[in-house]
């Protein structure tokens, strides 16, 4: 680790001091973005860990994925293992092998894979590309899939009682043809249509804001039954569908209309000053805001759990009775609720008929922790995490209810009792993932599968380590930087900026997303990366406030400084990227930072400026308003011109690579005023739209338009920051336009 205050000494010393890994990079060759489109990984909740233990605890399942360039699509696979020993652990076999051509996200592939309780079927809902997803089973013993619900528009969401026997589901709600046909023939007024639906003549406004209908299947009569409520408009889809061990009730959310005055009390940030007051200026459109609700899956009907609004970092879990629930972190009701409380931050347990509920007696919530349950075992004990600790080191806090009231009973390693087989993923960010099997004090680990082993033995991979470092206005930043990897002291080297997060306990060969990012092939090409976040602490407090863009453009600032300083950067030869809200942050810094930088790129990225926002419905409005300052009429007007970067195009001295991954082709207008901008003042920005736009997704999962964008990443900034081409044929073209870029700058 590199500490906060160094010399260039120790920078370079662990470089200095391993000649032997040096020189055993030159035997592999390099990594590349293929490598990391098919490499395979685990997929799984961070809370429960990779494998998915069955009911009775006697046997585990673990999916995985992994691109296929070749083919233009992923793999899916079922590991199913025994836990009687570790030696039978060790043993797991493939019960499913499934392809999918799907461009969705990698977590929309396979969903919610459950168990059932005859500890032999799973279940989950699978898209493979070439229907709409549905719902299957797939027996553990015979391998045998067998549909269970296929329904006429897309399902998105879905859970099963332990039985099997019912399934309830949400699917998009179908399009009304009809209306759409005579509103084309009589004409229309638009009054509170945003201007997509328009654009793609959809005129019954159902692409603008979805709905959603909830159905109830019961097998064993094949009886189908709709969810009787008023459709309302979603901002973005359902991600919360939670049925009752006992099969009676099912955990949903729904956006809220009409927000109560009452939930004013709220303090926390983004819920009081971004999304409260854009909800009560919009109360008939959509809203970010919402509610939890339990549905009736005997009865069918749907009802509030109680009035509050849902914290969308909560968990929630079934108490094994099905009658209660364990909910945070949450807002509870105003009427009684703490400081705690109020910022969201809560635990309770609730009744799920009768919305009474308890407090869980958590002490104040420490910064940067999540805490969440996790279980609610048969002897009434709730286990709680924290969600952003590290998957193996999880630390639990456990309550029981002790003479009516809840206590804390213990604080111990988050694992199975000591003689108890486990499944674990291993790594760090040096070390590719693999699957053990471990019991006891883990001295003797059973290997599952070394899920990727050439890139251990083949292939060469920078060395990655946590790095600090202060921005220029002060504040402590954290990130992770991956070394060129012919690294070598008393030589500098290009370095490129990755923005949206970084993975500290995680082997992560892309550094954040999938789309545009691409860090360990940037490192083989000798180009450093810097993965970073925001700074250490209070970055919470100025989000979506006009001093976001300020404090993350010091942060990066600072961090050139720093690297250059110690020797390890080229100052000439610095690079940035910028994706989802971050490439706004990258823009505003593009335009108003003094600092030079040779090379930038944002994709599928909001912008803050002013087309975007007329673009916008009213209720996304508030994103731009709150981070420049105010609406852009009037007085706030001049804050606007001196804040979005849409405004100051004329002062980006860089090459620019912009990015449209999110389809349809329409969604290109979001670009559109940066883009133009630029290209009128003639200067050199190019504007690229991935493979198959019209099935594009934000993070995107299809190894074309993987290749595409993160491949494009590494051409980008290989020619920018090292004067290199890639010579393959197929990409004569691409360097035509940017040799013609490069004659701007003269």
């Amino acid at each position: 680790m590199i500490p906060r205050h160094t010399s260039v000494f120790f920078l370079l010393a662990w470089w200095i001091l391993s000649p032997s890994w040096l020189r055993s990079q030159d035997l592999k060759r390099p990594f590349t973005v293929v490598d990391s489109i098919e490499a395979t990984q685990v997929l799984y909740d961070d809370a429960i860990g990779p494998a998915l233990v069955s009911p009775d605890e006697k046997g585990y399942l673990v999916v995985l994925q992994r691109g296929d360039v070749g083919r233009n699509g992923s793999w899916v696979e079922l590991l199913f293992g025994s836990l009687a020993s570790l030696e039978s652990a060790g043993r797991a076999t493939t019960v499913s092998r499934l392809f999918t051509r799907s461009t969705a996200r990698v977590w929309d592939l396979i969903q919610n894979v459950r168990w059932l309780s005859d500890n032999r079927h799973v279940v989950f809902m699978w898209d493979d590309g070439q229907e709409s997803p549905r719902i299957v089973s797939v027996d553990v013993r015979t391998h045998r899939m067998q549909t269970l619900v296929r329904h006429s528009t897309p399902i998105v969401m879905y859970d099963v009682t332990a039985d099997g026997q019912t399934i309830v589901f949400m699917a998009r709600s179908p399009r009304d043809t009809v209306k759409n046909a005579i509103l084309e023939r009589a004409g229309f007024a638009v009054s509170h249509d945003a201007i997509w639906p328009l654009l793609r003549g959809d005129w019954d406004g159902a692409t603008a804001s979805p709905s959603f209908d909830t159905f109830v299947f019961h097998r064993p009569e094949r009886r189908l039954r709709r969810i009787q409520e008023s459709r309302i408009g979603w901002s973005v889809p359902p991600e919360l569908l939670q049925v009752s061990p006992n099969g009676r009730f099912a955990l949903t959310v729904r956006p809220v209309r009409d927000v109560p005055r009452s939930w004013d009390s709220y303090t926390e940030h983004v819920f009081k000053d971004l999304y409260l007051p854009s909800a009560h200026e919009n109360p008939a459109g959509p809203t970010l805001i919402r509610q939890y609700f339990i549905i009736d899956l005997k009865g069918a009907t749907i009802r509030p759990l109680w009035n509050a609004p849902e914290n969308p970092s909560g968990v929630a879990v079934w108490s094994p009775s099905g009658r209660l629930l364990a909910i945070g972190p949450t807002f509870p009701p105003v009427p009684g609720a703490s400081p705690l409380g109020l910022a969201g931050k809560a635990m309770v347990a609730v009744n799920a008929e009768t919305g009474q509920y308890e407090f869980l007696p958590l002490s104040e919530v420490s910064a940067g922790s999540t805490p969440r349950p996790v279980s609610w075992s048969e002897d009434d004990i709730i286990e709680i995490v924290d969600a952003n600790a590290p998957a193996q080191d999880k630390a639990n806090i456990a309550f029981k209810k002790v003479h009516g009231n809840w206590e804390k009973v213990a604080i111990t390693a988050r694992s199975k009792p000591p003689g108890g087989v486990r499944i674990e993923l291993r790594e760090d960010p040096n070390t590719p993932p693999a699957l053990y099997a471990a019991q006891g004090g883990n001295d003797s680990p059973r290997l599952i599968r070394d899920l990727n082993p050439k890139l251990r033995t083949d292939i060469s991979l920078g060395h990655v380590e946590t790095v600090h470092w202060k921005g220029v206005d002060g504040r402590p930043w954290t990130g992770m930087v991956y070394y060129p990897v012919h690294y070598a002291s008393g030589r500098s080297f290009p370095l490129v900026i990755q923005t949206h997060g970084y993975l500290p306990q995680q082997f992560s060969v892309d550094g954040g997303f999938t789309t545009v990012f691409a860090a360990q092939a940037l490192a083989n090409r000798d180009i450093a990366v810097l993965q970073i976040g925001g700074p250490d602490g209070g970055f919470d407090d100025v989000l979506g406030t006009p001093k976001e863009v300020e404090v993350f453009t010091a942060g990066c600032e600072g961090a050139i400084q720093f690297f250059v300083t110690a020797g390890l950067v080229d100052p000439a030869k610095v690079g940035i990227i910028g994706f989802s809200r971050t490439g706004w942050l990258v823009e505003y810094m593009l335009t108003h930072s003094a600092t030079p930088l040779a090379a930038a790129e944002v994709a599928d990225n909001i912008d803050g400026s002013y087309f975007q926002y007329v673009l916008d419905p009213n209720d996304r409005r508030f994103l731009n308003e709150q981070g420049n300052g105010g609406r852009p009429f009037g007085d706030a007007l001049g804050i606007w011109t001196r804040m979005a970067p849409g405004y100051n195009a004329d002062r980006v001295q860089v090459p620019l690579r912009m990015e449209l991954d999110s389809g349809p082709i329409d969604q290109v207008l979001g670009a559109w005023e940066m883009f133009s901008n630029l290209r009128y003042l003639r200067k050199p920005v190019e504007l690229f739209v991935i493979p198959d736009i019209q099935h594009g997704v934000h993070l995107l999962q299809n190894p074309a338009q993987r290749l595409a964008s993160q491949g494009g990443t590494v051409d980008w900034f290989s020619f920018w920051l090292k004067g290199e081409e890639d010579p393959d044929p197929k990409k004569k073209t691409q360097y035509v336009r940017w040799r013609e870029f490069r004659k701007l700058q003269k």
